[in-house]
């Protein structure tokens, strides 16, 4: 009776009270209970988890796997637990200003969990690792490895952890994925922070994603590459994309790299004519670099004339083998002008002292500035040398010692660089080459294709520096005539540089395209100079066409830009499958489209990388 009393005399006061108020109240009681108790509880379980983290942070620190193991599966139960808080509150999905981070929490707790069962499955292979490491698996174990002793440990784990490697990668690549999931662009304002460490994640975890595989496909190549148990050494080639050759570019500087047991020796770089003056090797010039560079004898820095690397590398071995003394080298490493400007931009640019004063270079303005050096100031070869020299140990120094969402950066242009062919390795070893070859890093063209094939190759002959701003378009068509078919090729040349004299110039240059052994030619227009060529490349295996290409000059920004078109047409060999087409990428090439054309198909595209085509 006296709580029916209670709730009368509260009743009566209530139904005076404005409609208004009593609504605002409502509203005020369901915002408590729906949005501020479970954000205090959610926030809560958000400290408890990362104080967890924290706490792995320290023993990772204190190289102490034994505790890490431990606080595992408890910050596994606090991010379930969490997940099942977020699961009865899925109203939040469609709070305004909450529904996309809600749904974003819960792609990225997902992710978590996919990522902790790989490393649940990974668990035995660490513990037997973690000791090669140097952490402590023991209440009292060995003391962590520091660090040429923690690399070459690790070196040693790779045939440890591979095994399971491989079983928890379908785990890892499902979290990776559940993780891409996630929008960053999302998280604005004061937890604009958090974006931008989820952006992080996303970077890195995608670039470990893509060379997981490597790992435990490859242990044995990678340990051999990094050094492992024998000293490799590798000659390093630095091409300028600007002045565009067959595997990215003229090649400017020579350095060398060393690896012994995974650590890093010293990186030298030195101008490239340094090294040609101790050749004592020096063949006749073929007829186009006799004609068009001109030069009676080949040379070193000229040697790159095939877009099959192990084909150049074989021509530079020729040179290199003749210096007295020359260092032994076990692979030649191409890296491209794009990369550098890349990775300069990736530590958010670099200084660089000289004689004079320091040069600050930056991805937009670094080139230019370098080619201003060497051409425009007229810089005598030995300060040019060093600026080089240095130029390039700054930056690897910053590389090497990145971290975080620098790191995440860095890998990804590492990652593109190999895949767009701007870094092409070789390796004297026949079973690293086999590793190299199945990732196609390493330039190779292939020479028994099932079906269609076509490269088209561009090397900048007395050019200068055009093919910074130079691009490209490639065109294919098939058509079937009668019975046979024919093919009709097309590459055309883009340049908005202005003549300035000295860096950019008329463009010139030698076009070779590469097609299925066995093609016959029909007719090549747009080339001009000494005959064109119409051979087979049988070490190739394919047939080339190719000539010379002359742009107008272009000295006014009121004039057109300069442009080209070189067009063949040849018959494709009698039997060959017109289904399927292969075309392969030229290193160096940053600006390049492609159209495929067949019948009533017709795709346009940008040419990032090697292409197959399935046409209908």
């Amino acid at each position: 009776m006296a709580i029916a009393g209670t709730i009368t005399r509260v009743w009566r006061k209530v139904r005076h009270w404005p409609w208004w108020y009593i609504g605002a109240g409502l509203v005020s009681g369901l915002i408590v209970v729906f949005l501020i108790v479970p954000g205090v509880l959610l926030y809560g379980q958000a400290l408890a988890i990362k104080s967890d983290i924290r706490l792995i942070d320290r023993a990772n620190h204190a190289r102490n796997f034994r505790a890490m193991k431990a606080d595992l599966p408890r910050i596994e139960q606090k991010i379930n637990a969490l997940q099942a808080t977020l699961g009865w509150m899925g109203y939040w999905d469609w709070v305004p200003g909450i529904g996309a981070k809600y749904r974003d929490g819960q792609e990225a707790l997902a992710a978590i969990q996919l990522g902790l069962r790989g490393v649940n499955v990974m668990m035995p292979a660490l513990t037997r690792a973690a000791p090669l490491l140097g952490y402590r698996v023991r209440a009292q174990g060995r003391l962590p490895a520091l660090g040429k002793q923690k690399v070459a440990e690790f070196l040693k784990a790779l045939p440890v952890m591979g095994p399971d490697l491989r079983r928890a990668y379908p785990d890892f690549k499902a979290a990776a994925q559940t993780l891409n999931k996630v929008h960053p662009r999302d998280f604005s304002g004061f937890l604009a922070p958090v974006g931008q460490k989820l952006a992080t994640a996303q970077s890195l975890v995608d670039a470990a994603m893509k060379n997981m595989p490597l790992i435990y496909q490859s242990t044995s190549a990678l340990q051999n590459i990094l050094g492992d148990p024998t000293r490799r050494r590798y000659l390093l080639i630095f091409q300028n994309s600007g002045e565009l050759r067959s595997t990215g570019g003229f090649m400017t500087a020579y350095g060398y790299l060393t690896l012994n047991h995974g650590h890093l020796g010293n990186i030298t770089a030195q101008n490239m004519y340094l090294l040609d003056a101790q050749v004592p090797y020096h063949p006749p010039a073929s007829a186009v670099i006799a004609t068009y560079l001109p030069v009676y004898y080949w040379h070193l820095r000229d040697s790159n004339t095939s877009p099959d690397v192990p084909t150049t590398v074989s021509y530079i071995k020729q040179f290199y083998a003749s210096i007295p003394g020359a260092p032994r080298i076990n692979g030649v490493i191409f890296i491209d002008t794009w990369v550098v400007d890349q990775l300069i931009g990736d530590v958010g640019g670099i200084t660089v002292p000289t004689p004079k004063r320091s040069v600050s270079l930056t991805e937009q303005d670094a080139n230019i500035k370098m080619e201003d050096m060497a051409e425009g100031e007229g810089l005598p070869n030995n300060i040019r040398k060093k600026f080089i020299e240095t130029m390039m140990k700054t930056l690897f120094q910053d590389v090497l010692h990145s971290r975080g969402h620098v790191l995440g950066k860095v890998l990804q242009t590492v990652d593109q660089g190999l895949n767009r062919k701007f870094i092409l390795l070789y390796f004297k070893n026949p079973r690293d080459e086999a590793m190299v070859v199945r990732y196609n890093w390493g330039g190779v063209m292939d020479r028994h294709v099932q079906g269609d094939y076509l490269s088209v190759v561009d090397e900048n002959l007395l050019g200068h520096k055009d093919n910074f701003e130079m691009s490209y378009h490639i065109r294919t068509r098939v058509t079937n005539i009668g019975g046979r078919y024919e093919e009709t090729t097309s590459i055309s040349y883009r340049d908005p540089a202005l003549d300035n004299g000295w860096l950019f110039v008329p463009y010139r240059s030698w076009v070779r395209f590469y097609v299925p052994v066995g093609s016959k030619l029909i007719s090549i227009q747009g080339v001009d100079g000494i005959p064109y060529e119409d051979y087979v490349n049988t070490t190739l295996n394919k047939t080339v066409f190719g000539g010379h290409v002359n742009l107008p000059s272009r000295t006014s920004k009121s004039q057109p830009v300069a442009t080209h078109t070189v067009t063949v047409r040849y018959w494709l060999p009698p039997g060959i499958s017109v289904r399927r087409l292969t075309i392969q990428l030229q290193p160096g090439v940053n600006h390049q489209t492609l159209t495929v054309a067949d019948g009533s198909y017709h795709r346009t595209v940008p040419f990032l990388h090697d292409m197959s085509f399935r046409l209908p």
